[in-house]
């Protein structure tokens, strides 16, 4: 009995030690956004938008990080635009009036792509809060270049990849 006892109390510990670790890690990345977003952009967070991909096939995504990092992995019917070499001309096409969420890996580089969107006249940008790192923590659906499903995400360098969850794989950063 004493011997059950003894192990169910280590099954807890561990599932206990396991969701603080996904809410300290959930924390971090959250902190990490708060601490380096400037707020010029409006959010929207990923349960917000897994809804309006559902409801609005009218929505624009568009990602704003290096093209290896698209390549790895990216969101369902982004298209990528880049951050160093962002041009205007990579959007010319877009409609100004429909809404366009921008990305990058937690949303920092969104942020001032999006701030050109905005200057430039289209109407409803937003960035995604947390960018791909929450969208991949919370096993959302990501695709590889070849557009299928991936787990992976490139974790931009060793410090950010602690950001992701242990069951998002990031190769690059390890």
């Amino acid at each position: 009995m004493k011997k059950g006892l003894n192990r169910l109390f280590c099954l807890l510990m561990l599932m206990v030690g396991s969701v603080m670790g996904v809410t300290v890690r959930a924390n971090n990345l959250n902190n990490a956004v708060d601490d380096m977003l400037k707020g010029s952009i409006p959010v929207i967070h990923t349960a917000e938008l897994d809804t309006q991909l559902a409801e609005n096939d009218e929505l624009v995504l568009l990602d704003a990080r290096e093209k290896a990092e698209y390549e790895l992995s990216h969101l369902p019917n982004a298209q990528w635009i880049g951050y160093d070499e962002f041009s205007l001309k990579s959007v010319a096409d877009a409609n100004k009036d429909k809404t366009i969420v921008v990305y990058c890996s937690i949303g920092v580089r969104s942020e001032r792509i999006a701030e050109k969107l905005k200057l430039n006249g289209f109407k409803t940008v937003l960035n995604l809060y947390g960018g791909i790192f929450a969208w991949a923590n919370e096993g959302r659906i990501l695709l590889d270049k070849n557009q299928l499903p991936t787990q992976s995400v490139h974790g931009y360098n060793k410090k950010w990849a602690q950001l992701l969850e242990p069951h998002v794989h990031r190769p690059q950063a390890q």
